[in-house]
């Protein structure tokens, strides 16, 4: 024996169970020869542990009949069988295989690790192209800007199913998943079993909560579904072979399972949508390939590639693995060994899912290594197809951006939430709730990504929009998206009332016009010709497409009777 053998050898003969094993072996083999089938010893125990490790795997629903995606698990376990009973049998070439094992592993690692193959890893998340941000990103709509995120939505689903008393003794509500539902957006989660026991009285349960992502007050608990009742059998909190991951694993054994999302199709049809992948660089990492549809009351089953998924289905792209992959290229822009940092790129804290045009999109913001509060970009990257787009700008990041809504309230102690992107006026603008200390919303807030200063604070979306606007005509912003070929509104009247409102930087005019029940804000930065309109006056005005509500900002004003 080696040194390495005998050290392992004295180690093992310490142990109270060795010895047991070694004096029931020896009064085996008392009057017999020498066991001649130490091999066959080692591949009994070898079958044996990789058979609980398959039911162990099997019931945790994480089994993938694919060695390249279980190398790790596969060897590590060959490696330490192979170590233990060949000190417990004296057998070398267990030892020898064992060794060889951990050499192989090794080897494959490197083989595929980024000190050797970074640009593959780099290239994971494709190539990311560079555009106009209000060129990608629709003008704001105050409809489907939520103004609930999921810790609240969560409340108001509690809530609803606590008002039924026989049923939240049975259920719970499951995980939260925001998608656009017939263009609508909202929070949808199943209801699940609260025991053991109650799935085995029960098997299924009564539907789903729908939580509107842009209307506090609209919450349903969904039961049925034209006329029929919903009974849900495959849940993450079922048992056996209605345990969603069992049943994605029994449906497609040849692939791995990942980010297990309760979707509903635009009727109401319940769903779950399970991301396939394989490997994706070497045995290092993990690619998303497609998806799993699987109806969540029969287990029918149906996998899709991404390109022939149904346009319903919100997101195939798990979002660890998109942070994963920008991080990688942002910091592998020079290989590993770029010990300066030159050109790193990283992401900033956070990710957060956006919508725009009916798709969804991971939103994160890209700063460089060591600088925490200096935005250099952001990423959009399609949920669907990986595709990633960047609008390299400078300005703040979502965490200054916080920072700055709350010190515009700080004397009320109001916390705001994860920033959700918004293109106001061809501006990129941070959109968040400010909520007290019981989860509320209390306030909406508007942060300049580029000029984190220039904060609006309302008690309504729309008033913080109509302060926004203020503020940027008032620092000298001009709607960014005039000169990209955006066409402003247009309206001419007769002036019926006439207005004016002094603030510490700013003269604004409000100029309300005959047979027309909006307001609209005319700033002098704008047209000195506001201080001189009178009632009666002819007057043009012209307004940020997109905007909504009785109180609007003019981008331009004419008065047609000074002329």
């Amino acid at each position: 024996m080696n040194p390495f053998e005998q050290e392992i050898r004295r180690w093992l003969e310490s142990q109270p169970w060795y010895q047991w094993f070694h004096n029931r072996n020896n009064k085996k083999n008392t009057g017999k020869k020498k066991s001649t089938k130490p091999f066959l010893q080692w591949m009994k125990w070898l079958f044996i542990i990789y058979v609980l490790l398959i039911v162990v795997n099997f019931f945790n629903g994480t089994l993938v009949l694919d060695l390249s995606l279980n190398a790790f698990g596969v060897l590590l376990t060959f490696f330490i069988v192979s170590m233990v009973t060949g000190a417990l049998l004296q057998y070398k070439p267990a030892f020898i295989a064992s060794i060889g094992a951990v050499v192989l592993y090794l080897g494959l690692m490197a083989y595929s690790s980024p000190l050797f193959n970074y640009q593959a890893h780099r290239n994971l998340i494709g190539e990311i192209k560079e555009v106009n941000f209000s060129d990608q990103m629709d003008y704001i709509d105050l409809e489907q800007v939520p103004i609930i995120d999921e810790a609240l939505a969560d409340k108001l689903a509690d809530k609803k199913l606590g008002d039924i008393p026989s049923l939240g003794s049975q259920v719970r509500v499951g995980s939260m998943s925001l998608q656009n539902v017939d263009g609508q957006l909202f929070y949808v989660a199943p209801l699940e079993h609260t025991s053991v026991l109650k799935w085995l009285f029960n098997q299924t349960t009564p539907g789903y909560v729908k939580v509107s992502a842009t209307d506090v007050d609209e919450v349903e608990l969904v039961t049925e579904l034209n006329g029929e009742p919903i009974e849900l059998k495959y849940l993450e909190d079922s048992y056996l072979l209605s345990n969603i991951r069992i049943a994605a694993f029994l449906r497609d054994l040849w692939k791995g399972h990942d980010d297990y999302t309760f979707e509903i199709d635009d009727e109401g049809k319940p769903y779950w949508v399970v991301t396939r992948y394989d490997t994706g660089v070497g045995i290092e990492e993990r690619s998303a390939i497609g998806a799993e549809l699987i109806d969540a009351q029969t287990g029918k089953s149906k996998t899709y590639n991404v390109d022939k998924l149904p346009e319903w289905v919100d997101r195939v792209e798990p979002m660890d693995n998109i942070d994963r992959y920008i991080r990688k290229w942002g910091e592998l822009v020079h290989g590993v060994l770029n010990f300066t940092d030159k050109d790193k790129l990283t992401t900033t804290y956070g990710m957060t899912i956006i919508y725009n045009e009916g798709s969804c999109y991971y939103y994160t913001g890209i700063t460089s290594v060591g600088q925490d509060e200096s935005l250099v970009g952001f990423t959009l990257t399609d949920t669907r197809t990986r595709e990633t787009t960047m609008y390299r700008t400078s300005g703040a990041t979502e965490l200054a951006a916080m920072a700055s809504a709350e010190g515009k309230v700080q004397q009320y102690g109001y916390d705001a939430t994860l920033p959700y992107l918004l293109n106001v006026d061809g501006h990129a603008t941070y959109f968040m709730t400010l909520k007290d200390a019981s989860g509320l919303v209390k306030q909406y807030a508007l942060v300049n990504v580029k000029s984190y200063t220039n904060v609006a604070v309302g008690n309504s979306l729309s008033d913080a929009l109509s302060e926004y606007r203020k503020i940027l005509t008032s620092s000298g912003q001009s709607f960014v998206g005039e000169n990209e070929g955006i066409e402003l509104e247009e309206i001419s009247g007769i002036v019926s009332r006439i207005g004016v409102v002094i603030t510490e930087n700013m003269t604004y005019y409000d100029v309300m016009l005959e047979n027309d029940s909006r307001c609209f804000t005319i700033s002098t930065d704008i047209s000195r010709m506001a201080a001189l309109t009178q009632i009666g006056d002819n007057v043009t005005i012209r307004f940020y497409p997109g905007a909504d509500g009785n109180y609007l900002t003019a981008a331009e004003f004419e008065n047609n009777s000074l002329r």
